[in-house]
């Protein structure tokens, strides 16, 4: 797996769509290659924005408030939905090979299969904006223009890869579209019945240059990110090879590691370490209902220490979360530096960037309910929630924390 290749791809198919297919339909290739050098990757990106958004700010829920459900049951849900989501990806391979005498083509599942893959690029590339709940409307408008968009690619493609004649292109698309739509109806709400929360090769490597980002910047940690891909990419091909199921399986987890944290080494802290950075005082309210603990699964560890604060008036909840396991997503948000603001007859709500921090705060003035979350180090979460006399109140008690001894753990290894 070469990752310049992959997003020389992607760029390819998005700005140049025309002249990529016919690159695309004849080119060599495999199932198994698709899948591991395009597919993998990018089908991940819409279930780890959703699986870090959520966790970091809750399912909205219009005129309700905010739902908070357990990472545990998150995690699940992700794991679904990106398996489903590879699922899919074939089925709509088998629909098109299908499909395609119909429509004067060829059956060809590998064909097929190319077409599928690489016409959904676009939602799966905006799939990741999901880690920012809060751009919601404008997610949401994203997410209908890359769906239309890969309409528009499924069209041109198909008479490269199938060999129908264009001006059966667009009744062959409407029938492809159709029937993905009822499988994805189908398969999404097998995800929400199990989980329980609702709901490649043949690709040229890129020319290589002596330019480089500068390391701390944005794009210079990207790169450094993708170099960790490919070499855990290289080591996942090396096991396959070996048969040996236990160095695959290790192998698995260093990819989803790597894919989530830039470094597969990165573990959360002991999550009793981490219950020390909620101290018995906190701007004169007492500690209660204390508690600390920790969940790994496929590679993603996560501590989480939490306890309540009060003063007799006024009662708050106070969570730090290390996701040292998926500090490249967090990272990642960081970088975009996405700002959002919106305001109801209620309150408010907007996500901003505080000193290199990311911050999501929202108030509902009716109720004098808030929570206030800030990112410390690219992969701690402090979440302050409750009843209180204003929003200044909770982003108090989330600052009055060691937020400089956290930011000294942020490269910390341990569990």
């Amino acid at each position: 797996m070469n990752i310049q290749s992959l997003i020389t791809r992607v760029r390819a198919i998005l700005l140049k769509p025309q002249q990529t297919w016919p690159e695309i339909a004849v080119e060599p290739a495999s199932t198994s290659s698709i899948y591991r050098n395009y597919v993998l990757i990018l089908a991940v990106l819409p279930a780890l924005g959703m699986l870090i958004g959520t966790t970091l700010f809750g399912i909205k829920v219009p005129m309700m408030g905010t739902i908070h459900v357990g990472f545990g049951a998150l995690l699940i849900q992700a794991m679904l939905s990106y398996t489903v989501s590879l699922l899919m990806i074939y089925l709509m391979a088998v629909v098109i090979e299908s499909l395609a005498p119909t429509f004067g083509g060829i059956r060809d599942r590998l064909q097929g299969l190319k077409t599928a893959a690489y016409a959904l690029t676009p939602v799966w590339v905006v799939g990741v904006l999901h880690i920012l709940p809060g751009l919601g409307a404008l997610v949401a408008l994203l997410s209908l223009a890359a769906a239309v968009y890969a309409i528009y690619l499924i069209k041109l493609g198909l008479p490269e890869t199938m060999k129908c004649p264009k001006e059966k292109s667009l009744g062959y698309t409407a029938a492809v579209v159709v029937i993905g739509i009822v499988l994805g109806l189908v398969l999404n709400l097998l995800v929400t019945a199990v989980s329980g929360v609702g709901s490649i090769s043949g690709i040229s490597p890129a020319t290589k240059n002596d330019a480089h980002f500068d390391k701390d910047s944005p794009m210079g940690k990207l790169e450094t990110w993708g170099k960790q891909m490919e070499e855990a990419g290289k080591r996942m091909e090396s096991a396959q090879k070996s048969g040996d199921s236990e160095a695959q399986q290790e192998a698995m987890q260093e990819m989803v590691g790597t894919l989530l944290g830039g470094n597969g080494a990165v573990k959360a802290v002991a999550h009793d370490k981490l219950g020390e950075f909620l101290p018995e005082n906190l701007l004169g309210m007492q500690r209660s209902d204390f508690s600390t603990e920790s969940n790994q699964a496929i590679g993603v560890q996560v501590a989480l220490a939490k306890a309540k604060y009060s003063n007799g008036r006024q009662q708050l909840r106070v969570e730090i979360m290390d996701m040292g396991g998926a500090k490249g997503m967090l990272a990642l948000a960081g970088f975009a530096a996405i700002g959002s603001e919106r305001k109801t007859e209620r309150g408010y709500e907007k996500t901003y960037s505080d000193a290199g921090r990311m911050v999501n705060e929202e108030w509902d003035e009716v109720d004098g309910h808030g929570e206030y979350n800030i990112v410390v180090g690219q992969r701690f979460v402090i979440k302050v929630k409750g009843n209180a006399d204003s929003i200044t109140t909770l982003r108090a008690l989330a600052n009055a924390l060691d937020t400089d001894g956290l930011d000294k753990l942020k490269d910390a290894a341990s569990g």
